[in-house]
Parts: structure tokens; C-alpha cells; sequence
């Protein structure tokens, strides 16, 4: 991925914002999106697993599936995968099959786990970090990261319990 860091940072501090607002309207913090080497980046895809019935409808898919319908499969050769949560093992496996060149991430998956979101032990038996896709896979941390988390445990304070399944990316 040849786009400049600089590029992916405002990227994502707007997927991050875009993720601030799904919170506030219901949703988790997960808000997923794809950068080619052109420059051109898909609409961000928000996890929509509760809403679909679909338990691969997690934010990163989602956004896989918006640049498919916009530019083809060809649109994800090579592509820069940004999510505001580090991607779950399901996520990491789908992006690596279908030509992902790199994940970038706004907060890491012990973080998101800190915060109520812990789908860690997907990884363990998956065995996802043996995946070069996710062992590249680095942090792009932007000023306001941890809002949608905090925003959502201040929205659930009352009825928050961990959530530790992967369909929650």
C-alpha cells in the first residue's frame, strides 16, 4: 500500500468519528473501511450483525462488501484495510483470502477487551497470528481512538456486560 501515513491518519480519524456517531444511534464501535494505492476508499462499513441476523456482518466485512459493489473484486488487490478496532480472526482470515495488503487499526484488541469487547480467544484458535496478514498488521493511532468505546460504555454503564464473542468487530 503505497498511500502516505498522513492520508491513512485522517482516514481513519474520520472512521473513528463515523464510529463516535454509530455508537450514539445504537451501534458497537467498530467501523471498518478500504484505502487503494489509487487513493480511492470505500464508504465505511459499521457492524451490523445485530441489525442483519448475519453473524459475518462485522464492520470489516461489511466495508469488504461496500468496495466489491462499488469497484469490483479487483478493488481489494492490494488494498489498505483501516478499522477502529483491530480486526477479530474472522475479519483477518476474510481480509488475507481476498488479496488485503495491509490492516491498519486504530485500537488494539487488548484495549477493545479493557473496554467490554473482548474476542480475543478467536485468535488462539484460529491460530490468526500465524497469518502474515495479521503478524504485519500494525496500530494507526489517531487523537480521539478510545471515543467510540468510551462513548459506549457511557451510553450502557447501567446494562454493560463484556461482550467477548467475535461477532462483535
Amino acid at each position: 500500500m503505497s498511500a502516505d501515513t498522513s492520508r491513512l491518519t485522517a482516514l481513519m480519524a474520520d472512521a473513528v468519528e463515523t464510529c463516535v456517531r454509530r455508537v450514539e444511534s445504537g451501534g458497537v464501535p467498530f467501523v471498518g473501511l478500504l484505502v487503494a494505492d489509487d487513493g480511492w476508499f470505500s464508504d465505511p462499513g459499521v457492524n451490523l450483525v445485530d441489525e442483519t441476523g448475519d453473524p459475518t456482518a462485522h464492520a470489516e466485512i461489511v466495508a469488504l462488501r461496500k468496495a466489491v459493489r462499488a469497484r469490483g473484486r479487483a478493488a481489494l488487490q492490494g488494498a489498505t484495510l483501516l478499522a477502529t478496532g483491530e480486526p477479530c480472526a474472522l475479519c483477518y482470515r476474510v481480509a488475507a483470502a481476498h488479496g488485503i495488503a495491509a490492516v491498519r487499526f486504530a485500537v488494539d484488541r487488548d484495549t477493545a477487551a479493557a473496554w467490554g469487547f473482548d474476542y480475543r480467544a478467536g485468535y488462539a484458535v484460529d491460530a490468526t497470528d500465524r497469518l502474515p496478514l495479521a503478524a504485519t498488521a500494525r496500530p494507526l493511532p489517531v487523537e480521539r481512538g478510545l471515543a467510540p468505546f468510551v462513548r459506549y460504555l457511557d451510553l450502557h454503564r447501567d446494562d454493560f456486560t463484556t461482550h467477548s464473542s467475535p461477532t462483535t468487530t
